[in-house]
């Protein structure tokens, strides 16, 4: 009898343990698909040193090496995701980035400003210009620059004015980012 007794303890201490472990597992999982699904959005504010930034050539440029930056004229971000740092020109107004990856698993930062989000479309959200990392043959179309940081090329693609409630605002957010994107480096 009690040697029946203990088997059924040790079942019922077995089972216990399994669902703990089970538990803990799911938990684990979750979490760890949570953090690698959660994109990175910190605010970025640009202190307003320039009242104009001067808008650069619309044309597209496939930079060998990359410019070096003026601090003078322009600010940055890391972008950790991307291991890049992302330079603009001073005075553009805040902004906040998110980090995604699509379906084949290429990464891009998508830049937006909450001054821009407008009434026309829906779900805007104040979208000025993605920087994607390895471009695929595909997205060479909507890109309008490309540089190489070590072997590894990136390209700018700026959105449409269609959904902007503020064009002239995007425009100045855009060759903000035009015009540093040249000067784009390695973390």
């Amino acid at each position: 009898m009690a040697r029946t007794q203990a088997k059924k303890r040790l079942i019922i201490a077995s089972i216990a343990l399994a669902v703990v472990l089970l538990i803990a597992g799911g938990i684990a999982l979750a979490k760890r698909n949570e953090t690698a699904q959660t994109p990175t959005s910190p605010a970025i504010s640009a202190k307003p040193d320039v009242a104009e930034t001067s808008n650069p050539e619309d044309s597209s440029t496939d930079a060998a090496e990359v410019v070096m930056a003026d601090p003078e004229t322009l600010s940055s971000v890391d972008v950790e995701p991307l291991s890049v740092t992302v330079y603009y020109t001073k005075g553009v107004p805040a902004f906040g980035f998110e980090v995604k990856r699509t379906a084949d698993s290429t990464q891009y930062a998508e830049f937006s400003s909450d001054e821009l989000i407008g009434t026309k479309c829906t779900n805007d959200t104040g979208l000025f210009a993605t920087i994607i990392k390895d471009p695929s043959t595909t997205d060479e179309a909507i890109l309008s620059q490309t540089v190489k940081v070590g072997e590894t090329p990136y390209g700018l693609s700026l959105a449409g004015m269609g959904c902007t409630a503020d064009a002239e605002l995007l425009a100045q957010y855009q060759a903000a980012f035009k015009e540093g994107f040249t000067s784009l480096k390695a973390l």
